[in-house]
């Protein structure tokens, strides 16, 4: 009998002790909202992707501004790639799958235009810095970015992925990109400022097709004004006709006959 009331209260001890070890240990809890705030987990079938694409274009240096420019675009569209063909393996909605697939095309286009304008040369590293701030910007936006399913994830993703293109295309414009890199860059910006537009669009809920066309429409500042009246050249005065002078006009005593 004392044997068995021994082991009673050394299993009691040890339970004690267990529930104030759990207690004692914040970490248990505060792991698990780490883990729910992560925005690795956050980024669910696209987690992967992002993080290879930002480590990737993080590596990538060119021989000044406009090479690093397009060795990190490169690693950007590929990540687009990437995530595009993630969301058609996930069963998305008729329409970003649409978009997705276009992604893939498009991208693939662009990096094909900038691998012919790449030239073998020693790295710079002080140009690829340059990037550093957007680049950054960009991967924490992506990885924070989350919707209410897959769909809404990838459009959201995809918008921030966008805008970061643009941001690292100015960054380029505003450090001497010149030639024919420069016009890569500027047809890449004005792409993805038009995707950016669409997939803002698309979020508000309109439908792809009119989200499209609108984005790809001419903005008004972009559209030459018609000249208002007020604008417009206005016509040189016409002389009016030297008045014949009459007898009442000439001084007393002229001759009319001698004019």
């Amino acid at each position: 009998m004392k044997t068995t009331l021994l082991n009673v209260s050394a299993l009691a001890l040890l339970a004690s002790l267990s529930a104030c070890g759990d207690a004692a240990d914040p970490g248990k809890d505060a792991g698990a909202t780490a883990v729910a705030e992560d925005p690795m987990a956050m980024s669910g079938p696209f987690a992967e992707a992002e993080t290879r694409m930002s480590e990737r274009m993080m590596a990538a240096v060119g021989s000044d501004a406009g090479q690093s420019w397009g060795k990190k675009m490169i690693e950007h569209h590929q990540g687009a790639i990437d995530m595009s063909r993630i969301v058609l393996d996930q069963n998305p909605t008729a329409e970003v799958a649409t978009m997705a697939r276009d992604a893939i095309a498009k991208n693939e286009r662009d990096n094909a235009s900038i691998r012919k304008l790449l030239k073998d040369g020693a790295p710079d590293q002080q140009s690829a810095e340059l990037y550093r701030g957007a680049m950054t910007d960009m991967r924490d936006r992506m990885m924070a970015a989350s919707g209410a399913d897959v769909s809404e994830t990838y459009m959201r993703k995809m918008h921030e992925h966008h805008k970061g293109a643009v941001a690292m295309s100015d960054v380029a414009l505003a450090n001497g990109v010149s030639g024919a890199m420069r016009d890569q860059v500027q047809r890449t910006r004005s792409e993805q400022q038009r995707d950016v537009a669409m997939t803002e669009a698309m979020l508000r809920g309109e439908p792809m097709s009119e989200a499209k066309a609108a984005a790809a429409a001419p903005s008004p500042a972009a559209t030459p004004a018609r000249p208002t009246a007020s604008a417009r050249p206005k016509a040189s005065p016409r002389p009016s006709p030297t008045p014949t002078p009459t007898p009442a006009d000439m001084p007393p005593g002229h001759d009319m006959d001698k004019m």
